[in-house]
């Protein structure tokens, strides 16, 4: 008779535990957690394009519910990105003052305009037929030898490229400033040609473009 008094009581006690007819849990509005401020988001180095966003979340009712954000928008995977709380903008009154503010003319009644110039982060020599200047995400080789071969491998990426030259000369390397993509450049002479070695930062492709003076190496 106690064996079984017993056994009811622990088929009550299961039965309470899971019973469907329950209310669902809901959050505790007594628990103190942080206020959500700012979340900080680094990309690998073959991070290109951003697709979509998604953000899970707890309901009032315990619940949790999944929402998600369409980007599709390029990413630079150097820079450092924020999911961020802030006020919702608030209304105000756009004043015109486009009568108060004409627009400045030079001599010859045209608009000023600033020059858009690119200036290179670091440029110089590695031999007297081969120069560089390097900028944020391109190479620019001044040179008349023409490219047989090109091929990229590892990760970080190295670009290497083959020039057509009959020359001799002791390998050299060459360290570029911060800044950019390109961090080393490595030159060494070969039989009928030399090879250039770019050194970069990341996972990279690239394309070559030829132009008057030489080529330019871009980095996708």
């Amino acid at each position: 008779m106690k064996s079984k008094l017993i056994l009811m009581l622990f088929v009550l006690f299961a039965w309470g535990n899971d019973n469907p007819f329950a209310p669902p849990q809901s959050i505790d509005e007594n628990a103190i957690l942080d206020d959500f401020e700012k979340k900080d988001v680094v990309f690998n180095s073959d991070a290109r394009l951003l697709k979509s966003i998604s953000v899970t979340y707890v309901t009032l009712d315990g619940s949790e519910k999944t929402m998600t954000l369409d980007i599709n928008q390029s990413i630079d995977w150097h820079r450092t990105y924020s999911f961020i709380k802030t006020k919702s903008p608030q209304t105000t009154a756009i004043l015109d003052v486009s009568v108060t503010t004409p627009e400045q003319f030079n001599l010859t009644g045209e608009i000023n305009s600033s020059l858009n110039v690119e200036i290179p982060n670091d440029n110089g020599k590695l031999e007297d037929f081969i120069s560089f200047a390097s900028y944020k995400s391109k190479l620019k080789l001044i040179t008349k030898d023409e490219i047989i071969g090109n091929f990229a491998v590892g990760n970080p990426s190295k670009i290497i490229l083959d020039f057509k030259r009959q020359t001799s000369f002791k390998t050299k390397t060459q360290r570029l400033k911060m800044g950019t993509a390109f961090k080393r450049l490595d030159l060494g002479s070969h039989k009928g040609y030399y090879r250039l070695v770019i050194y970069l930062d990341g996972k990279y492709n690239f394309k070559i473009q030829k132009d008057e003076s030489g080529y330019v190496i871009s980095l996708i």
